[in-house]
């Protein structure tokens, strides 16, 4: 009984290989992405920070004044006076200053401190757009010893008295001499230096401020701050654990992404096959020759029906048509599924037999 065999086609979608793959891909890092979230979310319901606390703090304070005293004379009285930071150099004879120090500590500890009053003449010439110390003397005023006390607060109240009328002429000597021109200043300096130990921590403390005035030249010029404060702390880092809201919505999407990706992974995997090119022309050439061959063929479910292996092999289907016609006689086919997927077709004339075989 001859009837027509029909080729089995996959409803699967053929693609690609790397289409395929790329999209199992994404598909799992859709999943991963949303997992892994959703774990984090689940776990880290805590956060921790540093932030930094202030251990100890200080200030330093500083008051100044000054008094210009001028030489006796019968042009200028120091009543008259409006601008009291520029004078007639040769005028002024001498300078009274009082500083008042203040060193303030956030608690009591333990502190060790000392202090110096300088005054230093100084001296720079200029050539050639560069500048050069051609003059520094340094001597000092007042030195104390150090001491240390358990407090909060240190306080200096200093008052001095400074010859400016001397260094003013010193200055004026040496530009005379040096047959040169030169920018000259008296600074006199305060330096306070403390110490203290905080939290096994050492925390030194240098304060340096200057009353500047010029020298050597028609006019002195004072540059002075009547009021400084600077202040400097010793911090530490402190480990600070915060409890972390969950939130819903970001719940909601992580779930969606881990749902999306299985549902899309499962689409791919059973909706989907790579497509096999090679396969693909070998049905598409069997069912050119099942459509060919269609009134010829019979079907057997066994090639054990056929004596292949004295059979003549042929190189095309036409050749085993061909030979039917003449003979009047059936092609005989078999066709095996996947995974070997191969077709052989069978004609017997005149006691001989004949094979193509279709890979």
């Amino acid at each position: 009984m001859q009837k027509k065999k029909k080729v089995q086609v996959s409803n699967r979608i053929k693609i690609s290989s790397t289409a395929r793959t790329l999209l199992i891909v994404f598909a799992i890092t859709i999943f991963a992405l949303g997992s892994g979230n959703l774990l984090k979310l689940m776990t880290a319901n805590q956060e921790t920070s540093f932030v930094k606390k202030e251990l100890y703090k200080y200030t330093n304070q500083l008051s100044l004044g000054s008094k210009i005293n001028l030489k006796k004379n019968e042009y200028i009285k120091e009543e008259e006076i409006t601008d009291k930071q520029t004078y007639l150099s040769d005028l002024i004879s001498d300078i009274d200053l009082n500083l008042n120090y203040n060193y303030i500590g956030s608690d009591k500890e333990e502190l060790t401190y000392n202090y110096k009053l300088e005054a230093i003449v100084s001296a720079t010439y200029n050539s050639n757009g560069m500048v050069y110390d051609i003059l520094n003397k340094v001597e000092t005023l007042k030195e104390s010893e150090s001491k240390t006390e358990t407090t909060d607060k240190i306080s200096i109240n200093e008052f001095i008295n400074i010859n400016y009328s001397k260094y003013h002429q010193m200055i004026k000597d040496f530009k005379q001499t040096m047959g040169l021109s030169a920018n000259s200043h008296l600074y006199v300096r305060l330096t306070v230096n403390t110490k203290t130990n905080i939290n096994s921590q050492e925390v030194q403390n240098a304060y340096v401020q200057n009353y500047d005035i010029t020298l050597g030249d028609k006019i002195a010029i004072i540059t002075q701050k009547e009021k400084d404060e600077t202040s400097n702390s010793v911090k530490y880092d402190v480990q600070v654990t915060n409890s972390k809201t969950i939130n819903a919505k970001d719940i909601v999407i992580s779930s969606v992404g881990i749902i999306v990706g299985l549902i899309l992974l499962r689409i791919i995997l059973t909706k989907t096959e790579k497509l096999n090119s090679i396969r693909n022309e070998y049905k598409l050439e069997l069912n050119r020759i099942m459509r060919s061959c269609e009134s010829k063929l019979v079907e057997i479910e066994d090639l054990k029906q056929i004596d292949i292996e004295h059979a003549t092999r042929v190189k095309d289907i036409t050749q085993l048509l061909k030979l039917s016609d003449e003979a009047l006689v059936p092609i005989y086919c078999c066709i095996k599924e996947e995974p070997d997927e191969e077709a052989y077709f069978f004609v017997t004339k005149y006691e001989k037999s004949y094979v193509y075989i279709l890979r």
